[in-house]
């Protein structure tokens, strides 16, 4: 029996469930935690890359013109996936010892993470 390929959907199970918000905050907290690492890749980049003078001062020749704009959203990028990566980590860790596993204390402490991190991010932009 030849089957098609191209009439073959690759995850059927993408259509058929509804985005729930447990399953949301999860695949957000792996995503945070990716940006999170990469962030601390990149600043050990940059740390090694400034003992120099020489290296030190291109940077600075590179990065001066648009260094407040680009570090202001960097920073806000980072403190927001590091307060969700947290908050999602301490919600996490209770699930390890056994508390909050009830389908209401999951939707609730999931809206909990994204609603601190929300009002985090408004006290930033505001402050």
């Amino acid at each position: 029996m030849i089957i098609n390929k191209k009439s073959r959907s690759l995850s059927p199970h993408l259509s058929v469930y509804k985005p729930q918000i447990t399953s949301l905050v999860s695949i957000f907290h792996r995503i945070s935690g990716s940006i999170l690492g990469l962030f601390l890749l990149v600043l050990s980049f940059l740390v090694c890359f400034s003992y120099s003078f020489i290296s030190y001062s291109l940077c600075y020749f590179f990065f001066l013109p648009l260094f407040n704009l680009i570090a202001s959203l960097l920073f806000f990028v980072f403190f927001l996936t590091l307060i969700f990566h947290f908050l999602n980590g301490i919600r996490h860790i209770l699930w390890d010892f056994c508390f909050g596993l009830e389908l209401n204390n999951l939707f609730i402490t999931g809206c909990f993470v994204l609603s601190v991190t929300f009002f985090f991010s408004l006290f930033f932009i505001l402050f």
